[in-house]
């Protein structure tokens, strides 16, 4: 199917993702895709994408920032994006090394800016064809799917009503050596086009993405294997390379080939035929499959052991490949060892076997270890603020393990969590306040941070006084455990309409989603960015389309609905800020023509409402105040 499409907007583009996941489905292959991975509207769209991201103020080899092509003129920025995708020479990513948490190092290469913004253009495009052909039981890097779904797929598979001897209590849980380091390019290219990408220039970007190297201590490195970790579209690439593997395992038993109309019909049809149960589940490059039988295990284990050397050219490790039987000890996935054991309230005599996720200690203690590390850290900080940052960084470390471990039985981990935090913190606040730790340990409730977090709790912590406020460290046993009830519904997905309200629903958002705003750029708008110089550059007219949709297209002052009106003005509370600063979000708002005359003006009509008027004289102070400070 060759596609021919002229993209007029964001809305026309998720149109083109909707219909590239429906034909996808139906088994079609795609060219002409290129001129939608070069199309202005993709273009604009990446950079909203590579510019939300932390990493955006992380450079490449070429030493260039995300910030240069925000401030340069949008019709500049677009030309060089597409010149660069008809010539393609991708630079080498700039090799650095980050903690795997076990001691190891994990190499990770930072591709150039413009590497980045083409490879995410690629993804946008390529993304909702490679969707409908994956196998609904991965959920390593793909939209809308996390490790808390695996767990939740896993545990609901265990819970299945069966007899004791047909109970999936064996694990084989799978290691592939180096996985990402050794894919084949090849093979890879050829998926790429048995899954629908049947554009050879599109393959041709890929293949020079993969082939671009990496520079490590001044020294070009040439890749022949591998995916570049690090890249955006390698979590991609690395799916479809894995996605055979996910189908090979679950046409045996939990996605066979249809046969009979119904799916449940089929796994009956298998079943009668003696295939024991098989259920595979894959994040990223870990994976396990549950069995009834050891034996079906110990099969599946030399089989797939073939299957990695010789179809995917990979290595599966022997040390930590390996058969669990649930039962007994747990088997270890995403951090969680998770155990196949009777429920809390049944019978001695009852058989009844169900998943049980419990957070793995060791993981669990590593990741501590460096929450008490920063806690140690305050010894060496002199200036109290510079203490109150760093409480509020270890705060959001203890959230954020409490929020990854609170889908399992995380009571018991959590307690030993924050008993180790707050042994560190009497270590640590002895050294700092050695005569008035003790009056420093505060009930939960009186803490000035986090008060939504912390309100009706009386348990102590340490806590640090500043500004007449106190700033204290949080626990982790706040979070409340929360186990999903039900598996994942396999029709959420960001490109399907059906899937969209699926997702809302279970986010409980009724928020519309990004792609869904509307544009407000017009032609005149986009002319006036050819000003390099001036405040209206490319950053001004990518960010007002974030405000006008955090106004929920509305007039700040009055109210008055701009989806359709002209007359609508982007403001700028503060216009004496520097160039890289005066186009942020938080510094634009959107108003009418009348209020925004208004706003300028010197004085305020009578006949103005008093609500409308009090906001308008706040957006005139604001512009008073920064002309105060400028003078």
């Amino acid at each position: 199917m060759h596609l021919n499409v002229n993209l007029s907007s964001e809305t026309s583009l998720k149109e083109l993702q909707d219909f590239l996941y429906a034909k996808s489905q139906e088994n079609k292959a795609f060219t002409g895709l290129l001129e939608a991975v070069a199309s202005e509207i993709t273009i604009v769209t990446a950079i909203h994408n590579i510019k939300s991201n932390k990493g955006s103020k992380t450079a490449g080899v070429d030493k260039v920032k995300m910030d240069k092509y925000l401030q340069m003129p949008k019709d500049e920025v677009v030309t060089l994006v597409q010149n660069n995708l008809q010539r393609y020479l991708p630079k080498p990513a700039r090799r650095v090394y980050i903690d795997k948490g076990n001691g190891k190092k994990r190499p990770l290469g930072i591709p150039t800016i413009l590497d980045r913004i083409i490879q995410e253009c690629i993804r946008i495009i390529i993304e909702p064809i490679c969707e409908a052909r994956f196998y609904p039981h991965s959920y390593g890097f793909r939209p809308y799917r996390a490790q808390k779904h695996a767990i939740a797929d896993i545990v609901h598979t265990i819970n299945l009503p069966a007899k004791p001897q047909n109970k999936a209590v064996f694990a084989l849980e799978g290691d592939i050596r180096g996985c990402f380091d050794n894919i084949n390019h090849r093979i890879l290219l050829q998926k790429l086009w048995k899954i629908g990408i049947h554009d050879k220039r599109i393959i041709t970007l890929i293949r020079q993405t993969l082939k671009a190297g990496y520079v490590e201590y001044d020294i070009l490195y040439h890749s022949n294997v591998g995916t570049p970790q690090g890249g955006i579209i390698s979590p991609l690439l690395s799916n479809v390379y894995l996605n055979d593997f996910d189908w090979y395992v679950g046409r045996q038993y939990c996605e066979p080939h249809r046969v009979c109309k119904q799916k449940n019909n089929d796994i009956a049809r298998l079943r009668n035929q003696g295939k024991n149960q098989k259920y595979n589940f894959r994040y990223a490059d870990d994976w396990i499959i549950l069995t009834s039988k050891r034996y079906e295990a110990e099969r599946m284990k030399r089989e797939l052991t073939k299957y990695f050397r010789y179809r995917l050219k990979l290595e599966l490790s022997e040390e930590k490949t390996k058969i669990t039987d649930m039962r007994e000890n747990g088997a270890e996935f995403l951090g969680f060892v998770i155990r196949a054991g009777k429920p809390r309230l049944a019978d001695k005599n009852s058989e009844k076997l169900v998943g049980k996720p419990i957070p793995n200690m060791v993981k669990l203690s590593a990741k501590v270890t460096k929450v008490c590390d920063e806690i140690h850290a305050m010894k060496r900080m002199k200036h109290t603020s510079d203490r109150v940052a760093q409480i509020q960084y270890i705060n959001s470390m203890i959230m954020g393990i409490a929020e990854y471990f609170k889908i399992g039985i995380c009571s018991k981990a959590f307690n030993a969590l924050d008993n180790r935090i707050y042994i560190s913190c009497y270590y640590t606040w002895k050294r700092l306040y050695p005569d008035a730790a003790m009056r420093m340990k505060l009930p939960l409730c009186r803490l000035n941070n986090l008060p939504h977090r912390h309100e009706g709790y009386q348990a102590k912590t340490y806590a640090i006084e500043y500004q007449n406020m106190w700033i204290g460290i949080t626990r982790a046993c706040l979070t409340h455990s929360q186990h999903a009830k039900y598996p994942l519904n396999q029709k959420i997905t960001p490109y399907t309409a059906e899937g969209r309200s699926l997702y809302l629903r279970q986010c409980k958002r009724n928020k519309r989603l990004p792609l869904d705003r509307p544009s407000v750029n017009t032609d005149t708008d986009l002319r006036m960015s050819a000003y390099s110089n001036s405040i209206y550059n490319f950053e001004y007219f990518m960010n007002r389309e974030y405000a006008f949709n955090r106004d929920k297209w509305k007039c700040r002052c009055c109210g008055t609905d701009l989806s359709y009106r002209q007359d609508r003005h982007c403001h700028h509370m503060n216009r004496r800020l520097p160039l890289e600063k005066i186009n942020q979000v938080s510094n634009l708002a959107w108003v009418c023509r009348d209020c925004h005359l208004k706003i300028h003006s010197n004085r305020v009509p009578v006949n103005v409402d008093a609500k409308i008027k009090q906001k308008i004289l706040k957006f005139r102070d604001k512009l008073d105040k920064a002309k105060s400070t400028s003078e």
